[in-house]
């Protein structure tokens, strides 16, 4: 029996066992009720319960599901099967949503993938977030995958496991994705464009200035080479409260505009702002490019 993960503890692989996960040196992860296990040890947290609280989880459940970011993910839908089209028919692939959230673009885009025409592949599909809770909302958009609790910061994978890392709007480590994917492995890395959600900036801040590039054009270079690049623009217009306070909540201006600011976008009952998202594809340095 086999398997890409890695105990945290003493980082030897992490197997299935009858109640969830168990290395050779006897450290067990049990699966929740709920379908996930939680591999963050209690000595490597930074707070009670990190990242997102169940508040912000929920806001995020209701935007995406209104289908407002459909294209965003449909766009990382065709990167993922651009990347997946140099494989071997009949091979198997492993992907990782690092920073997944509560599971939406990795469950559409398993959905998209098994509808697609592409090789036959063996697909299989993990969800890492250091949430709880955000694992737990994703557990009940397909338990078939595999949900697990964990720091991007110390991934329970082992090294050269993974043959694609989605990172969608979420915090990186680049030296931590390029240790666990496989030498042709590829990091399909998504990030607001430079005008991205200008409507709501504009209201939060006396004076907005575009979105520079992304700090992993820079960090990434000594270890993968950039393979494509796509930029994603509509307009959006929400029309009620809920969708606006919900796509606060989605953002990181939610922690750093203070209450009078938050309560004049609490106000609100209409935006027009712009949706400018940019998708790129990154091929591990020292792959060839070849067919897997």
């Amino acid at each position: 029996m086999s398997s890409i993960l890695r105990c945290p503890v003493c980082r030897e692989p992490l197997l299935p066992s009858p109640s969830g996960y168990q290395c050779a040196a006897l450290h067990s992860f049990d699966v929740a009720r709920q379908g996930y296990v939680n591999l963050v040890l209690a000595q490597n947290k930074h707070s009670k319960e990190p990242g997102d609280d169940p508040e912000m989880v929920q806001s995020r459940r209701r935007f995406l599901d209104l289908g407002y970011y459909n294209p965003i993910s449909d766009g990382i839908n065709q990167a993922t099967a651009d990347v997946l089209s140099e494989f071997d028919r009949n091979s198997a692939c492993s992907i990782l949503d690092a920073g997944c959230g509560e599971g939406f673009y990795l469950a559409r885009l398993k959905e998209a993938l098994s509808q697609g025409s592409g090789p036959h592949l063996t697909m299989e599909y993990h969800g890492v977030d250091v949430s709880k809770f955000a694992v737990r909302f994703a557990t009940q958009r397909d338990r078939s995958m595999g949900w697990f609790v964990a720091s991007i910061n110390d991934l329970p994978y082992l090294d050269a496991s993974l043959d694609i890392v989605l990172n969608v709007f979420s915090p990186a480590n680049i030296p931590e994705f390029a240790r666990i994917l496989k030498g042709n492995g590829s990091l399909i890395f998504v990030s607001p464009g430079p005008k991205h959600l200008n409507g709501l900036r504009e209201i939060i801040y006396p004076v907005t200035r575009e979105h520079g590039p992304p700090a992993i054009t820079e960090k990434a270079k000594t270890l993968f080479a950039p393979a494509t690049a796509k930029r994603i623009t509509y307009p959006l217009e929400l029309t009620n409260n809920r969708e606006i306070m919900d796509l606060l909540a989605m953002t990181p201006y939610y922690w750093n505009i203070d209450r009078e600011t938050q309560g004049k976008v609490a106000t609100l009952d209409r935006l027009e702002l712009d949706v400018d998202v940019e998708i790129r594809v990154f091929r591990k340095s020292g792959g060839d490019g070849a067919t897997r």
